[in-house]
């Protein structure tokens, strides 16, 4: 039986060009990831779409009829996954959620992709605001995964940040990352990556296009409760997709579970289309007008509706 449950987290620069999402797709399904969180989807607008392999996207971007192709969160789901889903929310271009059931209990999941650290400490500071306004609406009983390109630095000195981050980090701690630690502190998250000794060229998520620079600011998180479900946490360069970020792999102790929906009774359904031609209208007119002749008049309103 299986027991555990791959989930990542991906910044693909764009799904825009032709190709990509197959492309994205069989690199999913090569890593046997059953949630993959997306940044940088670039697809304006909210919806699901499914793939010709049977795995579905749900997607967040810039809404409105002059919406541009910037940003954008999403979800790529199995088709395990996709049985589990419960029910997912797209918030803005920068978050999106999803709740999932498993063996053990309901997992929400939320995908990020956060201002970068040249952005203005107010934009920052909405997304936070944001992104605490999404996690107070999340069932307290619920496993928590946050996950996506936060852009946040977190180093290897976890003084005072015992229970929010191990010394397993890559380089120092930036703005961005101190307010990605308070997040976590203040909702009772770990920091998946930096729990794990592995190389550095192993906890690497992004690299400048001359090799020079290297940083850890794509992340997986889970409930400080959940802890020892995580099994590990760390980048595949193996996975190619045509972007700067590497893929984030955690492995947890969980297995999803399909979600039983009730079918939905529908009764009769009337051909309404038959009343685009005249003379079906017509007959269909009169004998209403005859039987409407037959209800009693008067009284009130509850004994007109059990007349009719």
């Amino acid at each position: 039986m299986k027991t555990r449950t791959r989930i990542g987290t991906w910044n693909i620069l764009t799904l825009a060009r032709q190709g990509k999402l197959a492309q994205l797709a069989r690199e999913a399904s090569r890593m046997k990831l059953e949630i993959l969180g997306l940044s940088k989807v670039r697809w304006p607008g909210t919806g699901e779409h499914r793939t010709s392999s049977g795995q579905v996207l749900l997607y967040s971007g810039i809404r409105g009829e002059n919406a541009t192709r910037e940003r954008g969160v999403g979800f790529l789901l199995s088709p395990g996954a996709h049985a589990a889903l419960m029910k997912w929310e797209p918030i803005n271009e920068r978050i999106i959620v999803a709740r999932f059931r498993t063996r053990v209990r309901n997992l929400t999941a939320i995908q990020c992709y956060a201002p970068t650290d040249a952005a203005d400490l107010q934009e920052k500071e909405s997304f936070y605001s944001q992104l605490n306004s999404v996690v107070e609406k999340i069932p307290k009983g619920d496993i928590q995964i946050h996950i996506g390109d936060f852009n946040a630095k977190i180093g290897s000195n976890n003084a005072d940040l015992e229970r929010v981050m191990g010394r397993h980090g890559l380089g120092e701690m930036s703005e961005n990352g101190e307010l990605f630690t308070e997040f976590c502190g203040n909702n009772d998250m770990v920091i998946g990556g930096s729990l794990f000794s592995h190389r550095p060229v192993h906890k690497a998520t992004w690299v400048s296009r001359d090799g020079r620079t290297e940083n850890q600011i794509d992340h997986i998180c889970i409930s400080r409760k959940w802890r020892r479900s995580l099994l590990d946490v760390r980048n595949k360069r193996s996975a190619d997709i045509a972007s700067d970020h590497q893929l984030v792999i955690a492995e947890i102790r969980l297995r999803v579970a399909r979600v039983q929906r009730r079918e939905e009774k529908v009764g009769c359904r009337y051909d309404v289309r038959r009343l685009e031609n005249s003379e079906v209208k017509r007959a269909f007119v009169e004998q209403l007008e005859s039987r409407a002749s037959e209800l009693p008049p008067g009284g009130t309103v509850e004994e007109q509706w059990t007349g009719i």
